[in-house]
């Protein structure tokens, strides 16, 4: 089903990508990080949490993961793409949406195409994120696209017949990128945190998934 999905790219202009957690904005849109990076358009990322309850075991984990991010995007982008680190609490995120909302405003100024977590995606940290950018991109005007990471494994009974699901083509010199990338998530593959099929199912597809 997805992949009959009309293709589409963004408006031409500034990309926002928001991120619950370090790995989900290159899991959810690497390629499309990529490739706009690559055509000299600005892309920033807001980094929401740290990513800390992945392993409550782990000392050091939203370090660890701060810095993984890091790399990633290093491998990913051979131009700086910025990030602004929110630091919200991991498994948390729904109990300070307003410092969310907040942080929304000023890089929203020049009214920059939203990445966002999809609304129905099976993690509360994304939910709440997610709906809080479509309540925020509605009323401002600012379009917005969403991204699923945990319904990915049943992609086609996560669709709903009411969106418009579109993809994004990526070509092979993007997702060989994409892959170093998520290599760099060390952390997440040594603990199964986020799983295998959720981190390496990415890399399937040439192409990614957004609902609009």
């Amino acid at each position: 089903m997805l992949a009959k999905c009309p293709a589409w790219s963004p408006e031409e202009g500034a990309l926002l990508v928001i991120a619950p957690h370090p790995n989900d904005e290159i899991l959810g849109a690497g390629g499309l990080i990529r490739t706009w990076a690559a055509y000299g358009r600005p892309v920033s990322v807001l980094s929401v949490s740290d990513g800390e309850a992945a392993d409550p075991g782990l000392d050091g984990l939203a370090n660890l993961r701060r810095e993984e991010l890091r790399a990633a995007l290093r491998k990913l982008c051979p131009t700086h793409v910025s990030v602004t680190r929110l630091g919200l609490p991991d498994g948390r995120i729904t109990e300070h949406l307003n410092r969310l909302r907040n942080a929304l405003l000023p890089l929203c100024r020049d009214t920059p195409t939203l990445i966002a977590p999809y609304e129905h995606d099976r993690h509360p940290d994304h939910q709440a994120v997610g709906a809080l950018c479509m309540d925020f991109a509605r009323s401002r005007n600012i379009p917005i696209a969403r991204y699923a990471i945990r319904a990915w494994p049943r992609p086609d009974l996560e669709m709903s017949s009411k969106e418009r699901w579109v993809k994004f083509p990526l070509s092979s010199e993007v997702k060989r990128a994409k892959a170093r990338a998520i290599e760099c998530f060390r952390s997440q593959i040594a603990s199964g945190s986020s799983g295998p099929p959720q981190l390496f199912g990415h890399l399937e597809r040439p192409y990614e998934a957004f609902v609009l």
